[in-house]
């Protein structure tokens, strides 16, 4: 049975691409910087890929791409979208148990996820466990509390159920990713509605 935050992701699919345009004008620009960072690695792995919008800028350029998400209705759209690339694997999985290997992937890209965790760092945990030393983490968050805004926006779209856990402002998500065993080279700001914090950072 599907948990409340899985049923919203569910029934709303079909209307996530069009949304999460609406709420960062710049999330084009955004997963175009994602794309650039993994450029020429080996195995990229995506968390929370959902319909594909970050994983259409990223896949193609790199040596074996894993798409994953909990919601079989975002990777159906995923699938229609890229299905034909030759070095993209789509699979369900749950960002606390990836079922990979230790130190089998070069790049985890986790963008717009953390703020949606009850634990995020048992999901940078995990990512750490997968991830081959210095192997890098890509993070782009909505910061759903950096400004007021952004505050308003979010808590109308709590009403909907969206299922936000950790309103992110200033450099929370910063700390958070540098106290889990990370250490940042790249964090910058897209500007937006709800704002993205984009952090580039490798393993300690």
């Amino acid at each position: 049975m599907s948990t409340p935050e899985q049923h919203y992701w569910e029934r709303n699919a079909q209307r996530y691409d069009r949304a999460t345009l609406m709420l960062n004008r710049r999330f084009s620009e955004m997963a175009g910087a994602v794309a650039d960072a993994v450029q020429t690695e080996g195995t990229v792995l995506e968390i929370a890929a959902g319909t594909g919008l970050v994983t259409a800028e990223a896949a193609p350029g790199v040596e074996r791409y894993i798409a994953t998400d909990r919601t079989e209705e975002m990777l159906t759209i995923l699938r229609g979208r890229l299905g034909e690339l030759p070095n993209l694997e789509v699979r369900v999985a749950d960002a606390l148990d990836l079922k990979l290997d230790d130190e089998s992937v070069d790049v985890v890209i986790m963008a717009n996820l953390l703020h949606l965790l009850p634990d995020p760092t048992a999901a940078l945990a995990e990512v750490r466990r997968v991830l081959r030393p210095q192997g890098r983490l890509l993070a782009p968050t909505f910061c759903h509390g950096q400004h007021a805004l952004a505050n308003v926006a979010s808590r109308v779209l709590a009403v909907t159920g969206f299922p936000v856990v950790t309103r992110f402002r200033d450099g929370a998500l910063d700390a958070l990713i540098a106290g889990s065993g990370f250490v940042i080279s790249d964090a910058r700001w897209f500007s937006g509605v709800l704002p993205i914090r984009y952090i580039n950072a490798h393993r300690r």
